[in-house]
Parts: C-alpha cells; sequence; structure tokens
C-alpha cells in the first residue's frame, strides 16, 4: 500500500488547474507538473514507491464531442519515485478486444499527456467506447497516471472530469 501525505494542497490544486488551462488552450506536451507556484515544487512525504508500475481506465470514451487525455508522470527520486527510465505503454480497448498501443519514455521528473482520440483516430481510425492500461513494464520505474475528459454536447453544454486509474492493488476481483 502507497500512502501520501501532501503538505502543501494549496500547490497541488493549483498546478492541476494550471494542468488543465494548459489542456484546454492546446498547449499539450511535457508539463512539470511539480512546479506550481514561483517556481518551486510541491512536495508529497510519505512511504516511498510513490506511483504504481501498472494503470487502469475503465469507460472512456472519444466519440464526437468528447476529448481524452491520459497524463503520465515519472517522478523523480527526490519525489517518491524509483529514480529510474520509464519505458510506458498504453494499450488501449474496444467493446470488441484490443485496438491498439502508444508508447513513451519518460525520464525521472517528466511528465507526458497523450490525447487518445488523437492516437486513436490517426492511427487505427477508430472513435468510441475505450479502456486504457497504461505500463511501465521495462524495468522497475514507477508512474502516476490520471485521465482527464472534457465533453461538449450540442445546444452549449461543456465539462470535464479528472480522476486517478486504478493500479492492481486498487482494483479487486470481482468474479
Amino acid at each position: 500500500m502507497v500512502k501520501v501525505v501532501v503538505i502543501e494542497p494549496r500547490k497541488v490544486f493549483l498546478a492541476g488547474l494550471l494542468s488543465c488551462l494548459l489542456l484546454a488552450s492546446g498547449a499539450l506536451g511535457s508539463f512539470w507538473l511539480a512546479r506550481a507556484l514561483r517556481g518551486e515544487r510541491a512536495q508529497a512525504y510519505g512511504t516511498e514507491g510513490v506511483g504504481s508500475r501498472t494503470w487502469y481506465f475503465p469507460e472512456g470514451y472519444t466519440g464526437p464531442g468528447f476529448e481524452e487525455y491520459i497524463l503520465v508522470s515519472n517522478p523523480p527520486a527526490d519525489m517518491g519515485g524509483t529514480g529510474k527510465v520509464a519505458f510506458v505503454t498504453m494499450e488501449f480497448y474496444g467493446p470488441d478486444g484490443k485496438i491498439g498501443f502508444h508508447t513513451d519514455q519518460l525520464e525521472p521528473g517528466q511528465r507526458a499527456s497523450v490525447n487518445v482520440k488523437h492516437v486513436l483516430k490517426e492511427r487505427y481510425g477508430y472513435e468510441g467506447d475505450v479502456s486504457v492500461v497504461v505500463g511501465s513494464w521495462d524495468n522497475e520505474a514507477t508512474i502516476i497516471c490520471e485521465r482527464a475528459m472534457y465533453f461538449n454536447y450540442p445546444g452549449g453544454i461543456t465539462g470535464g472530469s479528472q480522476s486517478l486509474g486504478y493500479t492492481e492493488a486498487e482494483a479487486p476481483f470481482v468474479p
């Protein structure tokens, strides 16, 4: 079990808000979540081993009016990470099984934002229901993952959501 206590929640909240604004404005790419205000790092204290090697995201959607992003961070060693390069693979699943995959390489302290709709539409010609499994399987690097979803329904109804994925320890087996 990983326990993390955030000492400065204001900085983490503002960093998340800034991240959402960057995504909404189309400025995608690497973003240091840890740098929130005045260039200082938000700090998390707790047990070693922040993150997990595998993350699960059920019930996503990439059809018309929806945007889905998987945000991956490889925390540096001084913030509870392993300090190793994370070779990240995202596997995408639809109602009929596996659709495809996407890979990325993250140095310690690096963060990436992946537009799921773009990857699936451009590479595989797919839009619709999608579940994602994200893993750092090539070595023992742990990562932190979250999903941001934005929608725009006809008639001007807009919104979004953000959630952490499930890790193996959190996903109970249901027969």
